[in-house]
């Protein structure tokens, strides 16, 4: 079995709260695990599109761990996020992860966003992370009562995170990126913080103390 191992315990510990927290937000989901000489690139899609006419947008968050040697070098599994977490659950396995033998087949995982020339484009304030997550979280509970059909969940979902909010300097994002933000920890719970947003193509990356929120930028 192929296994990766964490240069740093705190790491691992890290990694494990981030795929717990992946987990709670999409139980069904996946992680993509990809290697760079001694860098693990874990990647996960807290929003996803499922299929021609789904208008939720795609929402990346990834973070980057080193490992103790280049021994897994190259690479690039997708794999579900129910499986890693047992994996990082057993503590016997200290800073060495099993990577789980069954691979997924999921969209996203086919669309890379670039690797190099990003430039600052503009600057997103925490307080706009936070009352977008929690003002979308509001209005999708109120809007989905108890016994709401699965269809009418996923398309006030799609609305909500799909809507757009604007950073410093007029550059828009999906809703749904402050939603990863808020799920995923990447942001304090509050204070006075700002973040960088990266532009490259047609891509969108904010810079985060939890990891990188990336997504399409809109054309």
């Amino acid at each position: 079995m192929t296994s990766l191992t964490i240069a740093d315990p705190l790491a691992m510990k890290d990694l494990n709260a981030f795929t717990t927290l992946a987990h709670r937000l999409d139980p069904d989901g996946a992680m993509r695990l990809q290697v760079s000489s001694t860098v693990l690139v874990v990647t996960v899609a807290p929003l996803y599109p499922h299929g021609i006419g789904d208008s939720t947008p795609l929402v990346l968050a990834m973070r980057m761990l080193r490992l103790r040697g280049p021994e897994q070098d190259g690479l690039d599994e997708v794999v579900p996020l129910t499986n890693l977490k047992d994996r990082l659950a057993r503590e016997e396995n200290g800073t060495e992860l099993p990577v789980p033998p069954n691979s997924m087949l999921v969209s996203w995982s086919g669309i890379a966003p670039p690797r190099g020339e990003w430039t600052q484009r503009d600057r997103i304030s925490g307080d706009l992370l936070r009352s977008t997550a929690s003002a979308g979280i509001e209005e999708i509970s109120v809007g989905a009562p108890e016994g709401a059909g699965s269809h009418a969940v996923k398309g006030l979902r799609s609305r909500v995170w799909s809507r757009p909010m604007s950073a410093a300097d007029g550059t828009e994002l999906p809703g749904g990126l402050a939603f990863a933000a808020s799920g995923l920890k990447f942001v304090p719970e509050s204070g006075a913080d700002e973040y960088e947003l990266m532009g490259s193509k047609n891509w969108l990356r904010v810079v985060t103390p939890g990891g990188h929120l990336l997504t399409r930028a809109k054309s």
